[in-house]
């Protein structure tokens, strides 16, 4: 019985490292994409809602703006640099995928609003402002689909 038991032991310690791998990798994570999307959200609300002054008439950008959208793509460049390279489990790939994609379009969205903001052409301010408009549409329906992958991934390791 004693053998048996100290046999266990590593196996147990094993399964223990396993979970707790599993739960800072989602911290990580979690945390990265949570930031980027609380982020897109207030970019939005600033300077994209429909009270927004810039979204009743598009042409009076600031350097603030430009810094805005700036700060959006770097920020959310450096959020994917955070996790990227981090070694992931079989279980953790499609929730570790979708963040990235997230992450990134926030990326990409940043540089849409910087063209936007920069473009002193009027029918290509028109063209930036839809694809930002349109690209805010896409990006606010990924969180829920990336939250109920994650949920799958974390019952699949037994986190809860």
């Amino acid at each position: 019985m004693k053998k048996a038991m100290i046999f266990l032991i590593p196996i147990l310690l094993l399964v223990g490292c396993k979970k707790g791998d599993e739960f800072a990798l989602n911290e990580k994570v979690a945390n990265e994409f949570l930031e980027e999307m609380n982020a897109l959200d207030e970019f939005e609300a600033k300077y994209f809602s429909d009270s927004s002054a810039l979204a009743k008439a598009p042409s009076a950008e600031t350097a603030v703006e430009v810094k805005d959208a700036i700060k959006l793509s770097e920020d959310a460049s450096a959020g994917l640099k955070n996790i990227a390279g981090t070694s992931v489990s079989p279980e953790a790939m499609p929730f570790y995928k979708g963040a990235l994609e997230y992450i990134d379009a926030v990326n990409a969205q940043g540089q849409a609003a910087k063209d936007f903001f920069t473009e002193s052409d009027p029918r290509m301010r028109e063209g930036y402002y839809e694809l930002v408009k349109e690209n805010f549409k896409k990006l606010r329906s990924k969180p829920d689909s990336i939250l109920a992958i994650q949920k799958i991934y974390l019952d699949e390791v037994g986190i809860k």
